[in-house]
């Protein structure tokens, strides 16, 4: 009997989908009724896999969370500045209610309890090859979701087998050091990613993973080298066709791991939060492009801008709206123009402008020069503001900007304290206060 003030009440809430070829059929497993580990075998661990990478799809507005905080966006008429999303931009009134603490507190911990129910089963069924793989896969989307936790909470509780008790929280080392862990194991055991393809997680999927937790970590050396091995080895190129990376995604030749978020299954739309009614691909249109990002970080002849912003009528007049996404597409978590940035900037401006170079080319700009960067911190500059162009509304730019020490520049950002988000306050009830809450929250 699971207690009712356990701190993580979404990870105590669990579900766990089975996914059948052709259909979806669903088993939710609540607190009372949970499957436990030993009621996976070897015959429907894959099922309940399908089902942890279905319910690991990062909800609509946390994939884009640091792009609304890092000034990428700005509200619209329909949502206003007293919004959720214009608490975010503005950074005025961010509090222990703010829905998107809630929202990446529930969603991590429900799918890590689901890992964790995984990961103890295979221990039970034993140490063949296709257990190995079920466990690695497991273990990356683990990392995975501590790695949203870590990021936007500093250190929360790290929950390796499942537990009903009230749990302080590990410090962001802690945290970091386990994904690592998850990580490298993933590496050793998964499958190539000319076995796996994109939709499932592969050695490469891992090591690129990996290669962005190093960069965070400020392992800068470790994280180029990292992934200058996975750009040599994978047999993928940069895509010459950027919209198709997000639009036909299946078709696009540098993604490396994306969910597959089939319309059947999750049916995640993310051109909903961007698209108002009434166009193509109708949404709420409740974020729009920020005056900078539409009047200044493109460059002439940047085939991104296109792709990434437009104009479109409506029955308000033109909108200038975000317009990457189209309906339902997979979800891309990583490709390979994300390594050329990480070799861009791990390798500095002696070995990695030629990485930055290559990507510039590919996407119709003018090649930079070593002149052109008369210190060490310029350099740095130029390649985050090449990593904000390549990857806007992938979710990249805040966090960019805290492991650089730079977000305390932007204007919704009054103190460091506040690079990290507030814990929900509901938890810490829950939790009779064991939890703790960030500073100056």
């Amino acid at each position: 009997m699971y207690h009712k003030k356990a701190n993580i009440k979404t990870l105590l809430l669990a579900m766990l989908v089975i996914l059948t070829s052709g259909c979806s059929k669903e088993l939710d497993l609540v607190p009372e009724s949970g499957v436990s580990p030993d009621q996976i075998n070897a015959d429907n661990i894959t099922f309940f896999l399908n089902g942890l990478y279905r319910r690991s799809i990062p909800d609509r507005d946390v994939y884009v969370l640091q792009d609304i905080r890092g000034g990428n966006y700005t509200w619209t008429a329909l949502s206003g500045s007293n919004s959720n999303y214009g608490v975010l931009i503005t950074g005025d009134n961010v509090d222990d209610r703010l829905s998107f603490s809630e929202d990446i507190w529930e969603h991590a911990y429900r799918n890590i309890y689901n890992a964790n129910t995984i990961i103890d089963a295979t221990g039970q069924l034993g140490d063949t090859e296709v257990l190995q793989t079920v466990k690695a896969e497991a273990s990356y989307l683990r990392a995975y979701l501590y790695y949203q936790l870590v990021t936007n909470f500093g250190g929360v509780p790290l929950i390796l087998t499942n537990t009903t008790e009230n749990l302080p929280r590990n410090t962001a080392e802690e945290i970091w050091n386990q994904i690592l862990v998850d990580i490298d194991f993933t590496i050793a055991n998964a499958q190539p990613f000319q076995v796996s393809g994109a939709k499932k997680v592969s050695v490469e999927a891992a090591q690129a993973f990996k290669s962005r937790v190093l960069l965070a970590l400020g392992r800068k050396d470790e994280a180029a080298e990292l992934a200058a091995a996975v750009i040599s080895s994978i047999g993928r190129d940069l895509d010459a066709d950027y919209g198709r990376i997000f639009r036909n995604t299946d078709a696009a030749s540098e993604v490396i791991f994306a969910f597959s978020n089939l319309i059947t299954e999750s049916n995640i739309r993310m051109s909903s939060l961007f698209w108002p009614y009434g166009t193509e691909w109708a949404g709420s249109y409740f974020v729009q492009p920020s005056d900078y990002a539409v009047n200044e970080l493109y460059e002439a002849g940047d085939v991104r801008k296109s792709v990434n912003i437009q104009d479109v009528p409506s029955a308000d007049g033109a909108l200038t709206i975000v317009s990457k996404y189209w309906d339902v597409q997979p979800v891309v978590i990583s490709r390979l123009s994300e390594l050329y940035l990480i070799c861009a900037e791990g390798f500095g401006a002696d070995k990695g402008l030629a990485y930055l170079n290559t990507l510039r080319q590919k996407r119709g700009v003018d090649v930079l020069a070593a002149g052109d960067f008369p210190d060490a911190d310029t350099y740095l500059n130029a390649v985050l503001e090449e990593r904000r162009r390549e990857l806007y509304s992938e979710g990249f730019l805040f966090y960019d900007l805290v492991r650089t020490d730079k977000a305390i520049d932007l204007p919704n950002v009054r103190l460091k304290a506040h690079y990290l988000l507030p814990l929900p306050g509901a938890q810490i009830n829950l939790s009779e206060n064991v939890l703790e809450q960030n500073d100056e929250y």
